[in-house]
């Protein structure tokens, strides 16, 4: 008798909370889950928290899962946002052993690329697009046949094979952004190769139908499980990171794409911009410059095409506009509208909003200036994504910034044909230091405490594009 696929196991557990159908889907992806919030938390114990966390999740939500095109993707993206809310905790009670334990045993093939790959592999996997996602986690985390693939994604199996290709290319290009570089074929054998271990022994069992029914289980798991909840609300109201935008692409930040565009339009707290508005001015722009941005899913909608209505009881109607970065132009933040809490109507359907964070180093006014520009970036950067943390979970700001510390350089994209062309010359008191593009045109400079405290001339051969720290 044929297994049952994952759509008939979860219809099944919808159908009649069948004890066996659990099993079986944790069975078969515990190992994925597991691995991927290890991956995150860096912690075999809290990432056997998360795993339960993200079935306890799945359970509650079989019967809409069984019309997913991917269990394995899905899975993948509930335990960004269950890594995601640890890791929130962890910085709240300043417990930061995720970030010094590290547990993960690659194994040898690929094990220098999977070093870079590591980090950035979750983040990444998150930033794409449901469909998008499906296919790599299909392909590649389950070894799913093009043939399967298209099967699951309801798509010809050619089409399948150029829409993991084209998926693989974006994840690709979000860690290219990150400043680690990498091939396809390398971040492909990186990921077969050690995206995925056994679970511990006993996890399986653990992980219980009386867990998935709501039974008892630790204050961190229930607090894990709530995060993962709040996060998928989140997403569902599109107050989340995107890539509507192209200079959002441009700093690699989270991708997470809106489905439905047939409801009323979109609503948001007043406060919700505001908290933006002043976390934005916040940051020191002299080091670095940092902006919440708004679009749409929608192709056709530019974001000067989007503008916003304070509906204020008191005040009227208050119009703001958008910029064509999809940067909100002049956001009145008033105390009395605070207190208010008025709704803030945006002329976009329900459902097809995106935000995101545009950040970037200013550029120098010459080609010769200090390394104290770039460590100056770095820290206001790790500064404001601890202001950040320090927030009310409430607070749409700590969804868009990254955990502290993650900055650990500046990326310096020259135009596109100057790779291997343009370089980096480092004045340091040992001797002069070069650094020559990659073939994207990047160079990554990972802030070196020496040369912080030396502060060397640091000369550019031509102008770059843009500078924005990494890996962010």
């Amino acid at each position: 008798m044929l297994a049952m696929n994952d759509t008939e196991l979860l219809r099944e557990y919808a159908r009649s909370a069948s004890d066996s159908a659990f099993a079986a889907l944790v069975e078969r992806h515990a190992g994925i889950v597991y691995s991927a919030a290890l991956r995150q938390v860096r912690d075999p114990h809290h990432a056997q928290d998360i795993t339960q966390a993200v079935f306890v999740v799945l359970a509650r939500k079989a019967g809409r899962l069984a019309r997913h095109p991917s269990l394995a993707g899905w899975l993948l993206l509930a335990t960004r946002y269950a890594a995601n809310a640890h890791i929130r905790a962890a910085v709240r009670r300043s417990q930061r052993e995720q970030e010094a334990i590290m547990q993960s045993n690659p194994t040898e093939s690929y094990a220098a690329e999977w070093i870079q790959l590591e980090p950035l592999l979750d983040e990444a996997m998150a930033s794409l697009g449901e469909i998008d996602r499906a296919a790599l986690a299909l392909r590649y985390f389950e070894n799913r046949t093009a043939a399967e693939i298209g099967l699951a994604l309801h798509m010809q199996e050619e089409a399948a094979k150029k829409r993991t290709g084209r998926a693989l290319d974006k994840l690709r290009k979000f860690i290219t952004r990150r400043g680690v570089m990498l091939s396809a074929i390398a971040i492909t054998g990186a990921i077969t190769a050690n995206s995925v271990q056994a679970a511990p022994a006993g996890l399986v069992a653990k992980i219980s139908l009386a867990t998935a029914k709501g039974a008892t289980t630790t204050t961190l798991i229930t607090a894990i499980t709530k995060g993962i909840m709040k996060n998928m609300m989140w997403n569902n109201l599109r107050i989340s990171t995107v890539t509507g935008i192209a200079v959002i692409l441009a700093v690699g930040t989270t991708v997470l794409v809106a489905q439905h565009a047939d409801k009323p339009v979109e609503q948001a707290p007043y406060q919700w911009f505001e908290d933006a508005a002043l976390f934005e001015q916040s940051v020191n722009h002299t080091n670095l410059a940092l902006y919440f941005l708004i679009g749409s899913t929608n192709k056709g909608v530019k974001p000067a095409d989007i503008h916003l209505t304070i509906n204020s009881p008191s005040q009227g109607k208050i119009s703001v506009k958008v910029g064509d970065k999809g940067q909100i132009l002049n956001f009145p933040c008033d105390e009395d509208l605070r207190k208010e809490n008025p709704n803030v109507e945006i002329n976009q359907p329900m459902d097809s909003l995106s935000a995101g964070k545009w950040i970037w180093v200013p550029l120098p006014d010459k080609l010769t200036f200090r390394y104290d520009r770039f460590t100056s970036a770095v820290d206001e950067a790790n500064q404001a994504a601890v202001r950040a943390h320090a927030l009310p979970d409430s607070n749409p700001v700590k969804e868009l910034m990254p955990y502290p510390g993650r900055a650990e350089g500046v990326a310096l994209v020259f135009p596109k044909g100057r790779g291997d062309k343009a370089k980096i010359t480092i004045q340091t008191a040992a001797g002069p230091k070069e650094y020559f593009a990659n073939a994207q045109g990047v160079i990554p400079i990972r802030i070196n405490p020496d040369l912080r405290k030396e502060n060397p001339l640091v000369t550019l051969s031509e102008k770059p594009s843009w500078i924005t720290v990494w890996p962010w």
